[in-house]
């Protein structure tokens, strides 16, 4: 899988890529394929969880070590290894918020968010309640700018999923970008921007609506995530 990720994004030209390696296997594999690598210095913690840890324990490393790029400057574009890459996203980028992220939605609504009507006939002529709604970013795709509120994201994720180990990190890293501020919790104030659907698009996206629409199938994605096959290679 992540031959097939470096090697599209060596066909569409883009030059400013990076693999951060958990172990030293993978270094080394990068480094045969004249593909550029971080290897970390050894880290106790991190060390561990790369060797021993569940699915969602090391995707959550990934919040810890976007912090340590941050914090010397730089922006980054994550993307995890099971995305297809068909053009340079970064020609796509607005970069006018803290977190621009591919979205989970399938369609305008969900996508980008509506009102969702809550039902309550006891209720008589107040029976109504309005609620909004929005389906949950992609933790596996986004651009995080380097701001202060985009620190404070990845500190805020990382120390949860550091207490609580069997969180998801796609759930912990919505919750802590979209939750308010109440009574008891401050929320974090980043400006969000939830990226083109049909642009950055997943593969039920793909598989489910593009392929039946004759309009919608001429499209050219930027990038396909393959995040809803379980067997993301022989897809």
């Amino acid at each position: 899988m992540l031959e097939v990720w470096f090697t599209n994004i060596k066909r569409v030209g883009i030059p400013n890529y990076l693999v951060v390696a958990l172990d030293e296997e993978i270094a080394k594999f990068c480094e045969s394929k004249n593909v550029p690598v971080y290897k970390r210095d050894p880290d106790a913690g991190i060390d561990s969880v790369a060797r021993t840890g569940g699915h969602h324990a090391v995707s959550g490393l990934k919040f810890r070590i976007l912090r340590e790029f941050l914090r010397l400057g730089y922006s980054v574009l994550l993307s995890d290894v099971d995305i297809v890459y068909l053009q340079n996203p970064f020609h796509y980028l607005y970069r006018d918020s803290d977190v621009e992220s591919m979205t989970d939605g399938h369609k305008n609504m969900t996508a980008y968010g509506y009102n969702d009507v809550f039902d309550e006939p006891a209720m008589g002529w107040a029976r109504y309640a309005h609620t909004m709604r929005i389906w949950v970013y992609d933790s596996g795709f986004f651009n995080i700018r380097r701001t202060i509120p985009s620190i404070e994201l990845l500190d805020r994720v990382a120390s949860r999923l550091s207490q609580e180990p069997h969180s998801w990190d796609q759930a912990v890293f919505n919750e802590e970008l979209f939750f308010p501020s109440y009574p008891g919790y401050d929320g974090l104030h980043a400006a969000r921007r939830t990226m083109d659907f049909y642009l950055f698009m997943y593969s039920k996206v793909l598989f489910k609506t593009v392929r039946r629409d004759a309009n919608l199938s001429k499209l050219k994605p930027v990038i396909i995530h393959i995040n809803y096959h379980p067997d993301k290679l022989s897809e």
